[in-house]
């Protein structure tokens, strides 16, 4: 119920935020008066990963000779899902032979676990620069990841743990495996998992407002990744994380170092994309590529892109020392084979040491 409770007092503050302007359209205050709190259902949302059987191995403490895994759920999804989350934690302690840390995003910083509810909410209400930051907590504090960790990210997880190895990675991530991330941003609000009327609903608002707005940048996640190829001033100009991640704002000063040495020291970088993806638009953003600069139909790949080419944040020294991998699944987001995590487990993280 308090996630019902928090996304409405969201919703509120939007509606509250343009009540104001004549011309705003009743019918958007009209439609929040006609939601049931009922419609807040996320238990059929397509993109939560489920698992259709429980496994059941249990968690292992690592040894020496293994290098733990940091799983990070994507929007709408929690990190004690045991629908979810948490058999494919155990199937993967399984496969790896290792320990498994399914990350948590609590409200309170000095809290790092046991906040279903909050973990829930905060995939969309929380900015990234917090979900970042309150991921290094967690990771920190874990004494099993000391030494360093593989990790495993799942839609807007990937860009969690992409932010994290720019501004912190310590302990440090060695491989990353992004399964249909929103890497390079998305040139539109990604597919929302709530009903279709309150979806409606928060596209007109933003749509009001701004993307870049500094009320929307601040109270929804996903506008922090929102890169309109045909606007980027606006887009550098204000939005307030990705690109500072991408490197990409000219001037003195506004070029960090860290984020690009921080990227270049994985040991491989995995991508995975949805060949059919609804959620992700552009669908390339999951391989590194996007819209062509200036343009929101043309799409340019990533060996093609500025951000490639001029080494923005790392991703071209990377690809030169062979340590990106390339794979695509059939299907829609977050649609993939059990088989085919279990093939990228085993060859990516089951046989990789620590330092």
């Amino acid at each position: 119920m308090s996630f019902l409770l928090s996304c409405f007092a969201i919703l509120g503050h939007f509606v509250v935020a343009i009540a104001h302007d004549d011309s705003c359209d009743a019918s958007l205050l009209q439609l929040q008066e006609k939601l049931d709190r009922s419609q807040l259902n996320f238990s059929d949302n397509p993109y939560i990963l489920h698992f259709r059987k429980a496994e059941t191995a249990g968690q292992k403490k690592t040894s020496q000779a293994e290098l733990p895994i940091v799983m990070m759920h994507g929007m709408g999804d929690y990190g004690s899902n045991p629908a979810g989350m948490v058999p494919m934690q155990n199937m993967l302690a399984g496969i790896a032979n290792t320990y498994v840390h399914s990350v948590e995003l609590c409200s309170n910083p000095d809290q790092l676990s046991h906040c279903s509810d909050d973990d829930q909410q905060n995939g969309f209400f929380m900015t990234m620069e917090k979900q970042v930051d309150q991921f290094a907590r967690v990771v920190r504090a874990d004494s099993e990841l000391y030494r360093g960790f593989n990790a495993l990210g799942f839609s807007q997880g990937n860009t969690v743990i992409r932010g994290y190895i720019h501004k912190y990675n310590d302990p440090p991530v060695n491989t990353f495996l992004s399964i249909h991330g929103v890497l390079m941003g998305v040139n539109g609000v990604p597919d929302c998992p709530l009903t279709s009327g309150l979806c409606r609903l928060l596209t007109s608002i933003i749509s009001h407002v701004g993307i870049y707005s500094s009320f929307v940048q601040d109270h929804l996640a996903q506008a922090n990744y929102f890169r309109d190829a045909a606007n980027l001033k606006a887009y550098r100009a204000s939005c307030h994380f990705l690109p500072f991640i991408n490197n990409e704002i000219q001037g003195p000063g506004n070029q960090n170092s860290v984020h690009k040495s921080n990227f270049e020291s994985l040991q491989k970088l995995v991508l995975v994309m949805a060949q059919n993806d609804s959620m992700v638009h552009p669908k390339e953003s999951e391989h590194f590529g996007y819209f062509k600069d200036g343009s929101r139909t043309e799409l340019v790949t990533m060996r093609d892109a500025p951000w490639y080419k001029d080494d923005w944040f790392g991703l071209k020294s990377l690809d030169e020392a062979k340590k990106i991998d390339f794979y695509s699944t059939p299907g829609d987001h977050l649609r993939f084979s059990k088989e085919f995590l279990h093939e990228l487990v085993a060859r990516y993280f089951a046989s990789n040491k620590p330092p």
